[in-house]
């Protein structure tokens, strides 16, 4: 799906946003702020005050320019935006891993879908992983492999290497993580040595990195993609946590700096504004407040296949922006 005009904010830019939040309130300028600073719009609503233009990428993936939902006149629920998280490999040409993200504001809840990588989506390439967009045409055929396999549009998203990974854990001073296993791999050729003790430690950034990264041992044991991803989550929930916590909002300088040399979004300056204010009243251990998955899938050669009718019932309870429940038809599911 293209995002029209939109997308042409200034990338990198957005996270000066939470500083400038800071410095409205400190100065009893709050309730200016809120007038000025705008809610941020959705894919839908840019699309629709934007002149169409088509994906560059359309070529490629033989995919239309906005999810059918849209063309079936469904309606955006208020105050709920989608995103999409990219984590970046090593060196920075592919993704390393994608997680689908819905914050709904209203009702303050967070869900956060993992896409395996090797996830077979609809596209006309020899390669038809999901992990193969990004290489093919960006983060624009990204974002529209995405948003017409899910059937939802994506109003957002942010995009991290490594290196900003381990920064932002080292400025949180590491976290405590729950290691699932006992791990131990090298691969010198990657320039990997994961070895970890299964149970509770505190984690610099490499190592939680590492604990991210790991799939197996050496021997064989341990687990594939799928505890991968679980793992993944988990940790991004625990940065979450330590993150949203006052001692460490009061780093904001330190994170801006990192985010603008590791962190490409197309949040504006004011969207970013806009959800910095609402997420710090954000209650992580409220009951059902944070939502966290896979997408169903099963692993089939070369590919994953996800399981179309558990797949469109994930998305209609954690990601889907609109008013009512979309139906088979509205997602592109090769199973």
């Amino acid at each position: 799906m293209s995002k029209g005009k939109r997308v042409q904010k200034k990338k990198g830019g957005g996270f000066l946003g939470v500083l400038l939040m800071l410095l409205l309130v400190g100065g009893g300028l709050y309730a200016s702020w809120r007038i000025l600073v705008p809610e941020p719009a959705t894919a839908t609503s840019a699309m629709s005050a934007s002149t169409d233009e088509p994906s560059k990428n359309a070529g490629e993936s033989d995919l239309a320019e906005q999810p059918p939902a849209e063309a079936d006149g469904y309606a955006r629920k208020r105050h709920c935006w989608t995103f999409l998280l990219v984590g970046m490999d090593k060196v920075g040409s592919n993704t390393d891993s994608l997680i689908l993200v819905r914050y709904d504001v209203g009702e303050q809840t967070v869900s956060l879908a993992s896409i395996p990588r090797d996830t077979c989506v609809d596209v006309k390439r020899k390669l038809k992983k999901i992990n193969a967009a990004y290489a093919n045409g960006g983060m624009e055929q990204l974002e529209t492999e995405v948003s017409r396999t899910f059937g939802i549009p994506i109003d957002f998203y942010v995009r991290v290497n490594v290196k900003g990974f381990v920064a932002l854990v080292d400025e949180l001073g590491g976290v405590d993580f729950d290691v699932p296993c006992n791990m131990s791999y090298d691969d010198p050729a990657q320039g990997l040595s994961i070895h970890f003790q299964k149970g509770m430690q505190h984690l610099s950034g490499q190592q939680a990195l590492e604990v991210c990264r790991f799939r197996k041992n050496n021997d064989g044991s341990g687990y594939t993609d799928t505890g991968r991803m679980e793992t993944q989550r988990k940790m991004l929930t625990v940065i979450a946590k330590k993150l949203l916590s006052w001692g460490n909002i009061t780093k904001l300088k330190s994170y801006i700096s990192i985010a603008a040399e590791h962190v490409d979004t197309d949040l504006s300056l004011s969207d970013m504004a806009w959800f910095a204010e609402h997420a710090l009243g954000f209650d992580m251990e409220r009951e059902g407040s944070l939502n966290t998955m896979m997408a169903p899938a099963a692993w089939r050669n070369p590919y994953m296949y996800l399981d179309p009718d558990a797949t469109l019932e994930m998305v209609n309870q954690y990601l889907n922006p609109y008013t009512k429940d979309l139906l088979p038809e509205h997602l592109d599911i090769i199973s």
